[in-house]
This record gives structure tokens, sequence and C-alpha cells, in this order.
């Protein structure tokens, strides 16, 4: 079931399947934020993640939902981004004129994602401080009646909602209340090894996907590795795709990943002279890659044989971790399903478990993504 108003989506079956063991091993920058949201988990108080719209923060906000009693129960999500007051109204509280309860009576029991909690208008922000003061709704369709609620609500924004409490655009008691158990997920710029390992996951990934055999010399994966990603990991996929769809020649230098760089972020002009004092041209991606040497490093060592490879210890070749791809579709359930599988080399049982799903579930969602 979907539930659309303008541009705002209530997703009713939307399947909570991460967990925070899988985002322990998917994100080591991220661990002690896992920690925090961990602990977080056992009680019923909202919590905030102050994070941009992306895997990472649909992930805890999953993990949190499963790492509680709540689990298995109503879980659902819903964006504010461009939504009118009637509108947010009516999908948070119930719609008199379809029937509808609103999704927080739906998700009683269960947990409730705000995404945008900082596009919530001020009329809904004295309602939803009431909602977490009373743990009552008055219900849209008959307002004689108002109805105990046990909702968990987690809320995510990439905005300081202090600096809009002060510009009297947040209130203050709502603002408190969620601001006690608050969990930040920094942009990926922050994140060393996770830029690293998902770098290292996206070119094999792709690499294979299109059926081509490139090769990254050390000077380019540095280039990479340093350069301030501003997003999250959509912009490192997106990124890496693109360079090995268009990459003129099997050994990528660093001169063509600065030209990507510039045609795609040609608002970051006067980032190379930092990246490159940044750089250690001695200094290897892992300690088990084997490089091509990079013709334009200016040390004079020649450049890989074409179709050469990156390479592990003992000459084995590297296989990616367990980490999210993102596909066309952008889904991040078919994602996990799929980075699962690979992992247990396509154990459906032992897959099943890693997510914390059944079989039969598993089963269906193979067959709903065309997987099996």
């Amino acid at each position: 079931m979907e539930y659309k108003t303008s541009e705002m989506v209530l997703l009713h079956e939307d399947p909570a399947v991460a967990t925070f063991d899988m985002m322990e091993e998917l994100f080591v920058d991220l661990r002690p934020e896992i920690q925090k949201a961990r602990m977080y988990a056992k009680s019923d108080s909202p919590v905030l993640i102050e994070a941009s719209a992306g895997p990472e923060l649909e992930m805890l906000a999953q993990a949190i939902h499963n790492g509680s009693d709540r689990k298995g129960k109503p879980y659902a999500v819903i964006s504010l981004s461009g939504t009118t007051n009637e509108e947010q109204k009516h999908v948070l509280f119930g719609d008199p004129k379809r029937g509808l309860q609103g999704a927080i009576l739906d998700c009683n029991h269960g947990t409730l994602m705000i995404q945008g909690i900082d596009k919530l208008t001020l009329p809904m922000q004295s309602q939803l401080a009431r909602v977490l003061r009373t743990k009552r709704v008055m219900s849209q369709v008959n307002f004689s009646q108002y109805r105990y609620v046990d909702v968990r609500f987690i809320c995510s924004t990439s905005k300081n909602l202090t600096e809009l409490r002060n510009q009297f655009l947040f209130r203050s008691d709502l603002l408190f209340t969620l601001r006690a158990l608050r969990v930040r997920i920094p942009k990926l710029k922050s994140r060393p090894s996770d830029i690293r390992n998902m770098l290292e996951f996206y070119f094999n990934d792709f690499d294979r996907k299109y059926g081509s055999k490139h090769t990254l010399t050390e000077n380019a994966w540095n280039t990479i590795l340093n350069y301030p990603w501003d997003s999250n990991i959509l912009q490192l996929s997106a990124f890496c795709e693109r360079m090995l769809l268009t990459a003129p020649k099997q050994v990528i230098h660093t001169a063509y990943v600065k030209e990507l760089f510039s045609e795609l972020y040609e608002n970051d002009s006067g980032i190379y002279d930092r990246i490159d004092s940044e750089s250690d041209d001695n200094v290897s991606l892992t300690g088990s890659y084997e490089f091509p040497a990079d013709s334009n490093a200016g040390n004079g060592a020649p450049d890989a044989a074409p179709g050469a490879s990156k390479a592990g210890k003992n000459g084995e070749p590297l296989q990616p971790s367990l980490l999210p791809k993102i596909p066309e579709s952008n889904d991040i359930y078919r994602d996990l399903i799929v980075a699962c599988l690979r992992q247990n080399n396509g154990n459906k049982k032992a897959t099943a478990k890693k997510l914390g799903i059944s079989t039969t579930t598993l089963w269906r969602k193979l067959q709903y993504y065309h997987l099996n």
C-alpha cells in the first residue's frame, strides 16, 4: 500500500531489513554513532538523526527499529519535502474525506520515520509535540475521539534545528525532546575508511557489471580517496559508474580522474592543489594492492600493461566486502539482499538469517526484484 499526497510518500510496506551488525560491517567510520543508536533502540523515546538523505540514513532508521522491541511491528517512512501544512496534517493525523486515520495511528505499536523534520510546519510541530507528551492523538475521522498511541518516532534533518529555533521556525519544546537522543551521520568526506572500502567495492562491482577490466594507478586511487566528497555513498557510486563507463583506456590515470571531477563537480574548483599536497605517492591504498605506475606522476615508471587488474596478497583477486551497491533503481533493499547473497555464496537460509527475515520473505523479495 502506498499513500501519496503531492510530493509526500508514506510507504506502509517498506520492509525494515537493516540491522546494527550489518551497518557496523558496512561502515567502519560510523561505528561510534551506530553503537550510540544501538543503546537508543532500547528506549521508546524519539531519536533524531542528523544526516542528509541517503542509504546510510535509511539503514540506520531501520536498524533502530529492528534493534528494539518493535521489530516485526509496523514501520513506515514519510518525507515532508515540498509539502503544505494541510498535506502534513492529513498524512500524519488522517484525512476524513478519504477515511484515512493517518500515519501515526497506522504505526501504532511500531515505528514512524519522518524524513525532513525541519520541514514540519509550526502548527504541525505543536501537534506532534502534544502527541509526544500525552501519547494521544485526536482522530480526524471522528473529532470526538482521542486515541492512545504507542509509536516510536525517528526523525531526520540535514538542517541545524537550533538555528531554526533561533529564527522562530522550530519549537523549543519539540527541539529539546528530539535532541535528547541524537545521532550524527557525517558526510562521506570525513569517513576515510568508508571511502576506501566503498571505492574498492564500487570499482570491482561496476567493472564486473560492464564486463571491463580497468585498473587505476596508485595516484589515481589516492586522488579519489582525498577528494572532499560532500554527500554520501550515492555520490561515490555515481562517480565510479561514470568513470568506468567512459574511461578511454583500461589503465585510468590521475589526469582523467581530475577531468571527471571538473566536469561533474565544476563548483568545486581550486581543490586539486590541496588534494595533490595531501597525496603520498609512496603510500599504497590498502597495503595489499599492486598498482600500475602513473605516467602523469613524473616518476618515470612505465604504465601497466593494458588489461592489468588490481591484485591482493599472493596475487589473488580482491573480493568486494559486504557493501550496498546503488543500481539504476536506487533500491536499498535490493542492494542489501544482493550483498548478503554474495557474502553467503548464494545460501538463501544464511542470507535470510543475516537480513533478519524469514526464508519465505526472502523468496518473495527475490521474486519481486527478479533475482531468481
